[in-house]
């Protein structure tokens, strides 16, 4: 490793970059907050690895970094998308009926959740109540990615078929 960064070098670096880094991800995400969140994540990770980073690779770390966490935020986005998608479709094959039919809908879906197995309504609930990302939930329970995507999989199977609904 030529040389860990110093604190003169992180200002300097903060300086020099954090406009270019911004428009960077604002031109992913379209989202001046999420913007700002995944420009000051990345100069975070780069402070926290300060020692152990190569100061002639940082600004190239920066750029990969603030993509992926864009990507991540746009998967992420999907993902609650999709979530709003399917309760959408859940009330339109309700049909017109009022207030009273969603509310029933809304508590129907509490109680599908609720008797979903424990570990799969936990992931479910940090993830969709919460706003977790999958890593952190991951990371909070001890288990993989892959498996915190297959509890959220087999939840949403769980609701559709409690809700007969064909994805």
């Amino acid at each position: 490793m030529e040389s860990s960064i110093t604190e003169q070098y992180f200002e300097r670096l903060f300086r020099d970059n954090y406009t270019r880094l911004y428009y960077y991800s604002f031109d992913i995400l379209r989202d001046t907050e999420a913007s700002k969140d995944a420009v000051n994540d990345i100069f975070a990770a780069v402070w926290n690895e300060r020692e152990r980073m190569d100061s002639k690779l940082v600004v190239g770390y920066m750029l990969n970094g603030v993509r992926n966490i864009c990507l991540n935020q746009l998967r992420k986005r999907q993902k609650s998308e999709d979530y709003v998608e399917f309760c959408l479709q859940v009330f339109e094959e309700e049909g017109n009926d009022g207030w009273e039919d969603l509310e029933n809908r809304l508590s129907e879906m509490k109680d599908v959740i609720a008797r979903m197995p424990p570990r799969t309504r936990l992931i479910l609930e940090e993830c969709y109540y919460h706003d977790k990302k999958y890593r952190e939930v991951a990371e909070m329970l001890g288990i993989t990615l892959d498996g915190v995507k297959k509890h959220i999989v087999k939840a949403f199977a769980l609701l559709r078929e409690h809700f007969n609904v064909k994805k």
